[in-house]
């Protein structure tokens, strides 16, 4: 095997081991944070949890936001993946189902970086795709796009919080009301 080829499978490897010690982390702060507040939780409580070493922990991380960035990262992707699907241009109301279904399909993790009061990056990111796919965007535009993002992200917290007895489907008429009422066109 030549040394390129050696390399490349070294890269893999240690690709593979980051990977792994990042889920072991995100894990064990999913599992912390079902009994400790956020800010309680220490990097010590962090890895011993996680099985994992402090250098481990701080090769992939700085800090234990970086961590609940990265888990919001992993949700965020998945909305704004199919907010890229063509089929929600003229039927924002079928996006609007497919995102509350994302957010039960992760209750767990939702509730639980509601509960720490972290729940907010996913949604900073979506005003910025959504006029991403407009000609052009005024200020006011602006101010109403984030304004209706905000209000869904009140609407789906609340459904969390109080058991999500509502269908994916009525909760994406309610938040129909908010998010659409100025035409983004």
């Amino acid at each position: 095997m030549s040394q390129t080829n050696l390399n490349h499978l070294r890269n893999l490897s240690n690709n593979e081991a980051n990977r792994i010690t990042r889920e072991s982390i995100c894990t064990a702060l999913l599992e912390l944070l079902k009994t400790t507040e956020f800010k309680k939780i220490t990097i010590s409580e962090l890895v011993r949890k996680a099985g994992v070493s402090r250098q481990s922990f701080y090769r992939n991380y700085s800090t234990k936001e970086d961590i609940v960035l990265e888990i919001e990262r992993t949700i965020g992707t998945q909305l704004i993946e199919k907010m890229k699907d063509p089929n929600y241009i003229n039927n924002p109301e079928k996006w609007f189902t497919d995102f509350l279904s994302v957010v039960k399909e992760n209750t767990a993790v939702v509730t639980l970086l509601h509960k720490a009061d972290l729940f907010v990056t996913i949604f900073e990111k979506i005003p910025s795709y959504i006029e991403s796919q407009m000609e052009t965007v005024t200020p006011e535009l602006h101010y109403c796009i984030v304004g209706s993002i905000a209000a869904v992200h009140s609407i789906a917290r609340d459904w969390v919080n109080n058991g999500m007895k509502e269908s994916e489907k009525e909760m994406a008429d309610i938040c129909m009301h908010f998010a659409w009422m100025t035409r983004y066109d």
